[in-house]
Formats: structure tokens, sequence, C-alpha cells
């Protein structure tokens, strides 16, 4: 179960990182007349800045909440010897 929800919020945050990457790339190969250049910048750093905060609840949850192999692999064993 514990692994099922960790797969699950990965997904989510992975997604969502996806999505303002597109929303970039969108407005780096699409841009809008020179006009409204400054919000361009804008709104890339914005997506930018929402990208960071995504990827540091991915690196948290990485960091701190997965385990390796070979800590689920003795895990195992030990739950099994009890």
């Amino acid at each position: 179960m514990r692994d099922m929800l960790l797969n699950a919020v990965k997904t989510k945050l992975i997604g969502k990182m996806n999505g303002h990457i597109a929303n970039v790339e969108v407005m780096l190969t699409n841009p809008l007349p020179s006009g409204n250049y400054p919000n361009i910048i804008y709104n890339i750093e914005k997506e930018m800045s929402t990208l960071q905060e995504l990827n540091g609840q991915l690196n948290i949850l990485t960091k701190y909440f997965e385990r390796s192999n070979d800590n689920a692999i003795e895990e195992k064993k030990e739950s099994k010897t009890k």
C-alpha cells in the first residue's frame, strides 16, 4: 500500500511538471506579438517557479520516503522471519 501511494504522488508530480514544461515550450516556440513580450517573460518565470516547487517536492519524496530496493528486500526478509 505504501509503495502504491508513493507511486501515485510521484506520478502526479511528474504529470504536473510535464504540463509546466509543455507550457514553457509553447511560449518559446509560439510567442505572442512583440507588444506582449514582457508578459511572456513573466509567464515563463512563473511556470519555472512552479516547476521548481514541484521538483523540490519530488526530490523530497525520493530522498526521504522512497526505500532503496536493498532496504525493501531486507524488510521483507525480516517480516518473514518474525
